[in-house]
């Protein structure tokens, strides 16, 4: 009898962090469109009127535009570089400002990186031969 085993890969980080790092992008950018937390994927609370007619979190679209991601060498971990000082603030809330979370990982993304995965921890098969 032959058994057939998985091989795991174990630098499948280093192989498959570019499309993890592009899903996440698209991930966090399709959340700030639909103005709602990528963690929980409730929508952001309303602003106090009168308070303008733009998107919320989009007066002049800098925050959006200069957020950039880049994968570490740790699995699974990213930073995002923001070049507004007040980016922190609507991530966490303030006493006067309500959190509008923008960016962020939920459960919700699992489906687009299961496929992602699956290609990339295992890379071939140990074969043995039992007796």
């Amino acid at each position: 009898m032959t058994l057939s085993i998985p091989k795991p890969n174990m630098k499948w980080w280093q192989s498959s962090k570019n499309e993890v790092l592009k899903i996440v992008e698209e991930y966090n950018k399709e959340a700030w469109s639909e103005e709602k937390d990528p963690v929980t994927g409730n929508k952001w609370q309303p602003r106090k009127q009168p308070t303008g007619s733009h998107p919320l979190l989009k007066k002049s679209g800098k925050m959006q535009k200069s957020t950039k991601f880049k994968a570490t060498s740790n699995p699974m971990m990213f930073n995002a570089v923001i070049n507004t000082s007040y980016g922190g603030f609507h991530q966490r809330g303030t006493s006067r400002t309500p959190q509008r979370r923008w960016l962020g990982i939920g459960e919700d993304i699992t489906p687009k990186l299961t496929p992602i995965f699956q290609k990339h921890l295992f890379k071939g098969k140990t074969v043995f031969k039992v007796p």
